[in-house]
């Protein structure tokens, strides 16, 4: 098969012609797979919605905001006039022109729906286990890392956002953006991003490697209207969740920086290490526990069907079945904490193990984290590195939590991955 466009991401199109013509061949020109609504669509699946504001009937607008809920569907607003906080997941596309450059913001905006999915269906799982989480809330400040040159404009808007109550930490050189990130955590990177802006190539860079470290935090862009952006800003603003633009009111701009900063604010995650959830983690490693895990895993499952997503897991054991050390035990469960993504969940077993979910991730995405973990853990740990071996199972039509997770334990391992 020659036509690979089948790999491109696909968009569901809430519109009606003549509009719709023109939405459908903007979106295959920037190499989307776009696809007209039916009638009965809905913000039950996984694939993007793009709802034209200006050809689509406000009771359907209406309609798909209330079903928005929990589902977190990305949502494309093209076009002003409907709030985006009335769904769950929505992103605004204030120009038609803008529709042949959208893939890389989608993408974006699909890792944060899966983000906000797994870490609702987390808080469910926990819940099961007697364990509540704070919920995210409207009133929750959200802080914001400036990436830019400074001008008298940012200090303005930093000043109108302060007004606010919105923290602005401005980062002028890469190595203190760096340093910021090792201190605290931020809401959103507001990149300003300008004709004349110094060190484009470098700052690219620097995302493309901060990125699996800070994957949750979503990218907010400030552009000048009319003015041309090189090539590698151009790489940097099609990875933009958000886009603001200059030339608009201060006041106007501050408010719609304020309302999206607290949209996106980072919402409080299940993670392990914490006393509090002491009922679900493992007290040896500090991973969850495996009660905890296989009812995860069930919803995961369950889940990833409604919305035919893929997840795969991994399983990691010594196929010897020596015995590990309580030291040895720790040092595992420390490289998996640091290299995984927020929403992958590792645990302990009972026989030794360590299983790792992944959701949203097919076979190739899981072997490329397996391959990440043992580079680094030949690194730090050769002796364990040369024990230890890797089963991956991508969760197929018939698999529960149990079968899938019989199937990965039971099978040959493979070794040396990361020679």
């Amino acid at each position: 098969m020659n036509d690979l466009v089948y790999l491109d991401p696909p968009v569901e199109v809430v519109a009606t012609s003549p509009r719709l013509e023109m939405i459908l061949s903007r979106l295959r020109s920037g190499r989307m797979r776009p696809f007209r609504a039916s009638a009965e669509t809905s913000c039950a699946g996984a694939d993007a919605v793009l709802l034209d504001v200006r050809s689509t009937d406000a009771e359907l607008i209406q309609r798909l905001a209330e079903q928005s809920g929990r589902n977190f569907r990305p949502v494309l607003l093209l076009g002003e006039g409907v709030d985006p906080n009335r769904f769950s997941n929505a992103l605004v596309i204030p120009r038609d022109r803008d529709l042949s450059v959208l893939r890389g913001r989608l993408e974006a905006l699909s890792r944060r729906s899966a983000r906000m999915s797994e870490l609702d269906l987390r808080a469910r799982s926990a819940a099961a286990f007697g364990i509540s989480l704070l919920e995210h809330r409207a009133e929750t400040v959200p802080d914001l890392l400036y990436l830019g040159d400074g001008s008298a404009r940012f200090l303005a808007l930093q000043a109108a956002l302060g007004e606010r109550g919105i923290a602005v930490t401005a980062a002028f050189s890469l190595h203190t953006a760096q340093d910021y990130l090792r201190q605290k955590r931020f809401a959103a990177f507001l990149i300003d991003l300008t004709p004349d802006m110094r060190h484009s190539e470098r700052l690219a860079e620097w995302l493309a490697q901060a990125r699996p470290r800070a994957e949750a935090t979503p990218l907010f862009g400030l552009i000048e209207p009319g003015q041309p952006l090189s090539g590698v800003q151009m790489e940097i603003a099609n990875r933009l969740v958000e886009v603001f633009q200059h030339g608009s009111r201060l006041r106007d701009l501050a408010t719609h920086i304020e309302m999206l900063g607290r949209q996106h604010v980072d919402r409080t995650a299940l993670s392990v290490g914490n006393q509090e959830l002491a009922p679900i983690t493992d007290p040896q490693t500090g991973l969850f526990s495996s009660a905890f895990f296989q009812h995860h895993l069930d919803a995961q499952i369950a889940l990833a069907s409604d919305r035919g997503e893929a997840l795969s897991i991994i399983v990691l054991r010594d196929p010897a079945n020596d015995p590990l050390s309580c030291d040895e035990r720790a040092r595992i469960s420390g490289l998996i904490l640091s290299t995984l993504r927020e929403t992958d969940t590792p645990a302990a077993l009972p026989d030794g193990s360590f299983a790792i979910s992944l959701p949203a991730t097919a076979y190739k995405g899981a072997a490329h984290i397996c391959d990440r973990l043992f580079r680094q853990m030949k690194r730090v740990a050769p002796a364990l590195c040369e024990r230890f071996g890797w089963r991956i199972t991508e969760k197929r039509a018939y698999h529960d939590a149990d079968s899938l997770l019989t199937e990965t334990v039971s099978g040959v391992y493979q070794k040396s991955r990361a020679s």
